[in-house]
Protein backbone atom coordinates (compact mmCIF):
# COMPACT_ATOMS: atom_id res chain seq x y z
CA UNK A 1 0.00 0.00 0.00
CA UNK A 2 3.01 2.33 1.13
CA UNK A 3 4.53 1.88 -2.47
CA UNK A 4 1.51 2.02 -4.26
CA UNK A 5 0.76 5.74 -2.59
CA UNK A 6 3.59 6.87 -4.32
CA UNK A 7 3.86 5.02 -7.44
CA UNK A 8 0.22 6.63 -8.29
CA UNK A 9 0.94 10.14 -6.67
CA UNK A 10 3.79 10.36 -9.29
CA UNK A 11 1.79 9.02 -11.94
CA UNK A 12 -0.88 11.27 -11.49
CA UNK A 13 1.86 14.53 -11.80
CA UNK A 14 3.09 12.86 -15.07
CA UNK A 15 -0.47 12.65 -16.49
CA UNK A 16 -0.49 16.46 -15.50
CA UNK A 17 2.69 17.07 -17.28
CA UNK A 18 4.61 17.86 -14.61
CA UNK A 19 8.02 16.24 -13.13
CA UNK A 20 8.37 14.88 -9.62
CA UNK A 21 11.58 15.49 -7.18
CA UNK A 22 11.80 12.10 -5.33
CA UNK A 23 13.87 12.67 -2.24
CA UNK A 24 14.83 9.10 -0.52
CA UNK A 25 16.11 9.53 2.75
CA UNK A 26 18.97 7.54 4.66
CA UNK A 27 19.32 7.73 8.06
CA UNK A 28 22.55 6.22 10.19
CA UNK A 29 21.02 3.37 12.74
CA UNK A 30 17.57 4.52 13.31
CA UNK A 31 16.54 1.83 15.58
CA UNK A 32 19.55 1.75 17.76
CA UNK A 33 19.53 5.83 18.21
CA UNK A 34 16.01 6.11 19.69
CA UNK A 35 16.33 8.11 23.26
CA UNK A 36 13.74 5.86 25.93
CA UNK A 37 12.99 9.15 27.68
CA UNK A 38 11.81 11.30 24.45
CA UNK A 39 10.04 7.88 23.36
CA UNK A 40 7.74 8.21 26.66
CA UNK A 41 7.20 11.47 26.50
CA UNK A 42 5.62 11.24 23.06
CA UNK A 43 3.82 8.43 23.73
CA UNK A 44 1.92 10.14 26.55
CA UNK A 45 1.97 13.84 25.54
CA UNK A 46 1.15 12.96 21.58
CA UNK A 47 -0.61 10.11 21.71
CA UNK A 48 -2.58 9.90 25.50
CA UNK A 49 -0.80 6.79 26.61
CA UNK A 50 -0.65 7.20 30.15
CA UNK A 51 -0.90 5.40 33.58
CA UNK A 52 -0.72 1.31 33.06
CA UNK A 53 0.03 1.46 29.64
CA UNK A 54 3.19 4.17 29.84
CA UNK A 55 4.51 1.60 32.97
CA UNK A 56 4.56 -1.56 30.53
CA UNK A 57 6.01 0.32 27.71
CA UNK A 58 8.91 2.13 29.96
CA UNK A 59 9.39 -1.18 31.55
CA UNK A 60 9.94 -2.82 28.30
CA UNK A 61 12.14 -0.66 27.21
CA UNK A 62 14.26 -0.48 30.31
CA UNK A 63 16.85 -2.89 31.75
CA UNK A 64 18.20 -4.10 27.91
CA UNK A 65 22.03 -5.08 27.35
CA UNK A 66 23.87 -6.42 25.20
CA UNK A 67 27.46 -8.57 25.02
CA UNK A 68 29.41 -10.19 22.56
CA UNK A 69 30.54 -13.86 21.74
CA UNK A 70 32.90 -14.71 19.72
CA UNK A 71 34.28 -18.51 19.72
CA UNK A 72 32.79 -19.15 23.38
CA UNK A 73 33.78 -16.61 24.67
CA UNK A 74 31.97 -13.59 25.94
CA UNK A 75 32.53 -9.95 26.33
CA UNK A 76 31.51 -7.74 29.54
CA UNK A 77 27.82 -6.82 29.51
CA UNK A 78 26.74 -3.77 28.71
CA UNK A 79 23.53 -1.24 29.12
CA UNK A 80 21.55 -0.53 25.84
CA UNK A 81 19.68 3.08 27.68
CA UNK A 82 18.62 3.77 23.87
CA UNK A 83 17.17 2.23 20.88
CA UNK A 84 14.22 -0.57 20.17
CA UNK A 85 14.55 -4.11 19.34
CA UNK A 86 14.36 -4.76 15.96
CA UNK A 87 12.41 -7.71 14.66
CA UNK A 88 9.76 -7.49 17.25
CA UNK A 89 6.51 -6.41 16.17
CA UNK A 90 7.06 -2.90 18.35
CA UNK A 91 10.33 -1.95 17.19
CA UNK A 92 8.84 -0.57 13.56
CA UNK A 93 5.58 0.91 15.68
CA UNK A 94 7.86 2.14 18.73
CA UNK A 95 9.86 4.18 15.71
CA UNK A 96 7.12 5.28 13.96
CA UNK A 97 5.65 6.87 17.04
CA UNK A 98 8.96 8.24 18.34
CA UNK A 99 9.53 10.04 14.37
CA UNK A 100 5.91 11.12 14.06
CA UNK A 101 7.13 14.43 14.61
CA UNK A 102 8.82 14.31 11.55
CA UNK A 103 5.39 15.00 9.56
CA UNK A 104 4.75 17.68 11.61
CA UNK A 105 8.18 19.30 10.33
CA UNK A 106 7.79 18.28 6.83
CA UNK A 107 3.74 19.66 5.98
CA UNK A 108 5.70 23.13 6.73
CA UNK A 109 7.15 22.73 3.45
CA UNK A 110 5.74 20.25 1.66
CA UNK A 111 2.40 18.82 0.58
CA UNK A 112 3.25 15.21 -0.23
CA UNK A 113 5.52 12.50 2.82
CA UNK A 114 5.69 8.70 3.18
CA UNK A 115 7.23 7.16 5.52
CA UNK A 116 7.41 2.97 6.58
CA UNK A 117 9.45 2.57 9.93
CA UNK A 118 12.70 4.19 9.51
CA UNK A 119 11.95 4.86 5.73
CA UNK A 120 11.23 8.04 4.57
CA UNK A 121 10.38 9.70 1.33
CA UNK A 122 9.81 13.35 -0.12
CA UNK A 123 8.27 14.06 -3.37
CA UNK A 124 7.12 17.47 -5.18
CA UNK A 125 5.96 18.04 -8.83
CA UNK A 126 6.62 21.00 -10.50
CA UNK A 127 6.13 22.31 -14.40
CA UNK A 128 9.01 21.63 -15.97
CA UNK A 129 8.23 24.61 -18.48
CA UNK A 130 7.95 26.85 -15.89
CA UNK A 131 11.32 28.13 -14.68
CA UNK A 132 9.41 29.78 -11.03
CA UNK A 133 8.07 26.83 -10.55
CA UNK A 134 11.09 24.61 -10.75
CA UNK A 135 13.02 27.00 -8.49
CA UNK A 136 9.84 27.04 -6.06
CA UNK A 137 10.32 23.14 -5.60
CA UNK A 138 13.64 22.95 -5.61
CA UNK A 139 13.65 25.55 -2.42
CA UNK A 140 10.84 23.71 -0.92
CA UNK A 141 12.65 20.67 -0.85
CA UNK A 142 15.77 21.79 0.10
CA UNK A 143 14.32 24.31 3.04
CA UNK A 144 12.49 20.71 3.98
CA UNK A 145 15.28 18.83 4.16
CA UNK A 146 17.36 21.44 6.15
CA UNK A 147 14.68 21.31 8.97
CA UNK A 148 14.60 18.10 9.07
CA UNK A 149 18.23 17.71 9.91
CA UNK A 150 17.71 20.52 12.62
CA UNK A 151 14.94 18.64 14.40
CA UNK A 152 17.17 15.37 13.94
CA UNK A 153 19.47 16.53 15.58
CA UNK A 154 17.19 17.89 18.17
CA UNK A 155 15.69 14.20 18.71
CA UNK A 156 19.23 12.66 18.55
CA UNK A 157 18.53 10.94 15.07
CA UNK A 158 20.79 11.51 12.10
CA UNK A 159 20.37 11.56 8.61
CA UNK A 160 23.14 10.19 6.19
CA UNK A 161 23.44 12.66 3.41
CA UNK A 162 25.86 10.59 1.78
CA UNK A 163 23.38 7.98 1.29
CA UNK A 164 20.49 9.66 0.80
CA UNK A 165 19.31 9.64 -3.17
CA UNK A 166 17.40 11.68 -5.01
CA UNK A 167 15.94 11.54 -8.39
CA UNK A 168 13.50 13.39 -10.64
CA UNK A 169 11.10 11.41 -12.39
CA UNK A 170 8.83 12.28 -15.49
CA UNK A 171 8.06 11.55 -19.31
CA UNK A 172 11.28 11.79 -21.59
CA UNK A 173 10.12 15.27 -22.77
CA UNK A 174 9.29 16.72 -19.75
CA UNK A 175 12.66 15.77 -18.35
CA UNK A 176 14.35 17.22 -21.27
CA UNK A 177 13.13 20.75 -19.97
CA UNK A 178 14.88 20.46 -16.41
CA UNK A 179 18.44 21.53 -15.57
CA UNK A 180 18.17 19.93 -11.77
CA UNK A 181 21.44 17.94 -11.48
CA UNK A 182 22.00 18.06 -7.67
CA UNK A 183 20.34 19.34 -4.59
CA UNK A 184 21.65 20.20 -1.39
CA UNK A 185 21.56 17.68 1.47
CA UNK A 186 22.97 19.09 4.69
CA UNK A 187 26.52 19.80 3.88
CA UNK A 188 26.51 17.91 0.85
CA UNK A 189 26.06 18.40 -2.87
CA UNK A 190 23.81 14.95 -3.94
CA UNK A 191 23.48 14.53 -7.74
CA UNK A 192 20.36 13.17 -9.06
CA UNK A 193 19.68 9.19 -10.20
CA UNK A 194 18.55 7.31 -12.88
CA UNK A 195 17.67 4.45 -10.69
CA UNK A 196 16.80 4.15 -7.11
CA UNK A 197 15.97 0.88 -4.58
CA UNK A 198 13.08 1.34 -2.75
CA UNK A 199 11.78 -0.69 -0.31
CA UNK A 200 12.96 -3.38 -2.82
CA UNK A 201 11.46 -2.01 -5.78
CA UNK A 202 13.70 -0.09 -8.49
CA UNK A 203 12.41 2.94 -9.88
CA UNK A 204 13.64 4.60 -12.46
CA UNK A 205 13.39 8.15 -14.19
CA UNK A 206 10.41 7.72 -16.36
CA UNK A 207 8.87 5.04 -13.74
CA UNK A 208 8.46 2.08 -16.34
CA UNK A 209 10.14 -0.34 -14.25
CA UNK A 210 12.21 -1.37 -16.74
CA UNK A 211 15.26 -0.93 -14.16
CA UNK A 212 13.25 -3.53 -11.46
CA UNK A 213 12.53 -6.00 -14.48
CA UNK A 214 16.38 -5.73 -15.64
CA UNK A 215 17.53 -6.43 -12.06
CA UNK A 216 15.09 -9.07 -11.54
CA UNK A 217 15.90 -11.08 -14.57
CA UNK A 218 19.61 -10.73 -14.11
CA UNK A 219 19.57 -11.92 -10.25
CA UNK A 220 16.83 -14.53 -11.61
CA UNK A 221 19.22 -15.77 -13.75
CA UNK A 222 22.52 -16.07 -11.71
CA UNK A 223 20.57 -18.68 -9.44
CA UNK A 224 19.02 -20.76 -11.66
CA UNK A 225 23.12 -21.20 -13.17
CA UNK A 226 24.29 -21.29 -9.76
CA UNK A 227 21.67 -23.73 -8.60
CA UNK A 228 22.39 -26.38 -11.71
Amino acid sequence: MYLLRVVNDILSSMNKQHVSILVLLDLSAAFDTVDHAILLRRLETSFGITDAALAWFSSYLSGRSQRVSVDGERSDSYPLPYGVPQGSCLGPLLFSTYASKLFDVIKLYLPSVHAFADDTQLYLSFKPDNSHSEAEAIYAVEQCIRAIRAWMNTDKLKLNDDKTEIMLIGTRQQLNKVNLDTLTVGDTSVSTANEARNLGVWFDSQLNFNAHIRKTCSLSFGTLVISR
